[in-house]
């Protein structure tokens, strides 16, 4: 749309530039080819005649697909300007490197587009890692909106999560708990078919924080006071996802020799919401909690009340 409806660069966030490749010849390309704007391809340069994507894809309209990684310095991200930015797995991108004097990637590349004030757009995205990563904090932040959708039988705009698909719990095999699986209104409690999670589907609205719909479809309530659209869909919005499959993944997920490992799959891949680590007694190690711990004392000095120093080396080993 950007390229070449309105004919504008576009800068590309990701982690590495290794991904620069994949998301050219895998993504960008094939939807190119099949369009009008074919023409506008390059014939010469980066990523023409599969040629290996370095930096940038030059079009024949003038404007550029710049790629801007995670792991580059920060005078490569500083010397260009963009009204548009897009980043692709943001919460891989969230931290500082051990050698950058600046923000954090995010930040760096958010910042080539400073010039252009309020006309500035900038797209996230990622699958939800944690509850203190970037893309959770955008959501939540933002107007954290849900896809609503009417349900077939009482009217009522709901949003089914994961506690509403059932029965699969009872099932004693795999295949039981596909055949018995199903979804059930959050209002009225009712099954649904298939059918009518399809026909719901089409007259879904997205509603947002501290909104809410009426029976007739309309939406009451104040937009939230932000200027982050902050959006996720679930198992129930995704038509590749049948019910069956999902009841048999829940089922299987259930009996797993690693429940952690399962359960973290299920809730990022499958249902996106960030994973919620088990209570244990030792501190996650962030940053916040690092320098909660931190002193006053300059490096290579000994206070006058110190009786010893100790040192200690990881070897790696385990």
């Amino acid at each position: 749309y950007y390229l070449f409806e309105l004919q504008e660069t576009v800068v590309v966030g990701l982690p590495s530039m290794l991904m620069a490749q994949d998301k050219w010849t895998e993504d960008f390309l094939p939807a190119i080819q099949v369009n009008r704007f074919s023409e506008l391809l390059p014939t010469s340069g980066e990523g023409s005649r599969g040629g290996q994507v370095k930096r940038a894809i030059q079009f024949k309209n003038g404007v550029a697909l710049r790629f801007m990684a995670a792991g580059g310095s920060d005078k490569q991200k500083a010397g260009y300007t963009t009204r548009i930015v897009a980043i692709t797995e943001t919460d891989g991108m969230d931290t500082p490197g051990e050698t950058s004097r600046e923000a954090d990637p995010i930040e760096q590349i958010e910042g080539r587009t400073l010039a252009y004030g309020e006309a500035k757009r900038i797209y996230l995205e990622c699958t939800a890692s944690i509850e203190t990563g970037r893309i959770w904090q955008e959501i939540t932040n933002g107007t954290n909106s849900r896809i609503a959708r009417p349900c077939p039988h009482c009217g009522e705009y709901v949003t089914p999560e994961r506690e509403h698909l059932v029965g699969w719990q009872e099932a004693e095999s795999e295949l039981e708990a596909a055949e018995k699986g199903h979804w059930t209104c959050p209002a009225c409690s009712h099954a649904w078919t298939d059918e009518d999670r399809r026909s719901s589907s089409a007259s879904s609205v997205l509603v947002h924080r501290g909104q809410k719909v009426l029976a007739n479809g309309q939406i009451v309530g104040d937009l939230p006071p932000t200027k982050t659209l902050g959006f996720r869909w679930s198992a129930i919005d995704n038509p590749f996802a049948t019910t069956a499959a999902l009841a048999a993944g829940e089922w299987k997920a259930e009996r797993e020799a690693d429940r952690e490992n399962a359960e973290k799959k299920r809730r990022q891949f499958i249902w996106c919401l960030p994973w919620i680590p088990p209570e244990i007694e030792i501190s996650p190690l962030t940053v916040e909690a690092v320098s909660s711990r931190s002193g006053g004392l300059k490096k290579g000095r000994v206070p006058e009340y110190c009786i010893g120093i100790a040192g200690g080396i990881d070897t790696g080993k385990k």
